[in-house]
């Protein structure tokens, strides 16, 4: 199929970036802000994302709808598109593109094929597009090509299957390490200044784990804006490694970390010692 106009539903972080990316390359881009927040509004105005007023209205006139949200929020999403598409008669692709099990990716695939649609898989890689920088976006299910038309349009696609859930069984594994270090490094540090010994362990660390320091404290500078979205996708990482038989502990607690770092309250960028120091405060009120 031709996809030329691309509902766009999550304007966050990445969503709106990706939105914004994809409106570059020649899409047309519309949303709808009915009970959305002032953030998001204003993030729609500043890329010129035409806000068409209803779910009903976006799946409509959309070729694709792209779900980018926080975990959380999907199932309902998808189950909202699927009644929209009962409701108007129209059938887009539908790709959710959150950060959630293939078990919860696989569920929201019968609503939407029962309403005439396409359901499709994805899991993103990388950060927010840029204009020299493309996240990947891992596909599968039994028809990805409205997604694929996107490749090279500010973002690559990768299609890995036509079985819903291998996507995201991608995202789950890569995420599992990459934001799992981030916890861990940052129990670690929290650890030791409440055990008040962070100053000897960043000494020892300096010299015999620079890199994985450096690391640490770069993380920390942007951790207290993105810890309340990494919740979910901790707690989804866990079901998709219990699903298989491999233990979920590791990610519930770093979905435990995380709500210690949202209930901080910090809005980062701050110095790594500083906000160490706010974390482990926060365990003792």
């Amino acid at each position: 199929m031709a996809v030329k106009t691309i509902g766009a539903l999550g304007l966050g972080n990445m969503g709106g970036a990706v939105a914004s990316a994809l409106k570059k390359n020649g899409f047309d881009l519309i949303t709808t802000l009915e009970g959305r927040s002032q953030a998001t509004r204003d993030s729609a105005a500043s890329r010129g994302i035409e806000d068409v007023g209803s779910l009903d209205e976006l799946v409509r006139r959309s070729d694709l709808v792209l779900s980018i949200l926080v975990p959380a929020e999907a199932p309902a999403v998808a189950s909202g598109v699927a009644a929209a598409m009962a409701s108007t008669g129209s059938t887009p692709a539908f790709a959710d593109c959150n950060a959630v099990s293939p078990e919860t990716s696989k569920a929201m695939g019968p609503a939407i094929e029962a309403a005439g649609g396409v359901f499709i898989d994805a899991g993103i890689i990388g950060g927010p597009p840029s204009d020299t920088y493309a996240p990947r976006f891992y596909t599968s299910g039994a028809d990805t090509s409205a997604l694929a038309e996107l490749n090279a349009k500010g973002i690559d696609v990768i299609a890995v299957g036509s079985e819903a859930g291998r996507a995201s069984a991608i995202k789950m594994c890569y995420a599992s390490q990459t934001k799992g270090i981030t916890a861990l490094q940052t129990a670690m540090l929290v650890a030791a200044a409440r055990l008040g010994v962070y100053d000897e362990l960043v000494a020892e660390l300096s010299g015999s784990q620079r890199a994985n320091l450096e690391r640490a404290e770069g993380s920390l500078k942007r951790l207290p804006s993105v810890a309340g979205r990494w919740i979910g996708e901790m707690e989804e990482i866990a079901a998709t490694f219990e699903e298989v038989g491999v233990t979920g502990h590791f990610h519930k607690g770093a979905a435990e970390m995380f709500r210690l770092v949202e209930s901080a309250g910090l809005s980062g960028g701050d110095d790594a010692r500083d906000t160490v120091r706010a974390f482990a405060d926060a365990i003792g009120e």
